[in-house]
């Protein structure tokens, strides 16, 4: 009998955030670097309220927050096989305890907006 492990999972989770990252960061650096600050987007108060009605539906905010957890993700896999590859093995307790980081850090974010 196969033995069932969690790598499908961890591994799914790090595409997931590559993925979005890809798809999402270049436009945010976009807007919030260059289009805001050189007022090709008007009023930055304005933009602000607007985006802030939009952001505070639970709908977006949901989708926000799992792509913040995609990114964070992401980037936990990728140090830990980055500290794995300089032959830094810090073990799967610091794995674990990132993997947990991570979640705490997506469940406070998304408790956080709904109160």
């Amino acid at each position: 009998m196969s033995q069932k492990h969690l790598k499908p999972i961890f591994w799914g989770l790090f595409s997931a955030g590559g993925t979005t990252a890809a798809f999402a960061l270049a436009p945010i650096i976009l807007i919030l670097c260059l289009l805001l600050p050189f007022g090709l987007l008007g009023d930055s108060h304005k933009f602000y309220i607007n985006i802030h009605q939009l952001i505070s539906h639970w709908f977006v905010y949901l989708m926000l927050t799992g792509i913040i957890f995609t990114f964070m993700w992401h980037g936990v896999h990728r140090l830990y096989y980055v500290l794995h590859d300089m032959h830094i093995h810090v073990g799967q307790r610091v794995r674990y305890g990132l993997y947990a980081f991570t979640l705490a850090a997506f469940v406070i974010t998304l408790l956080s907006g709904w109160f």
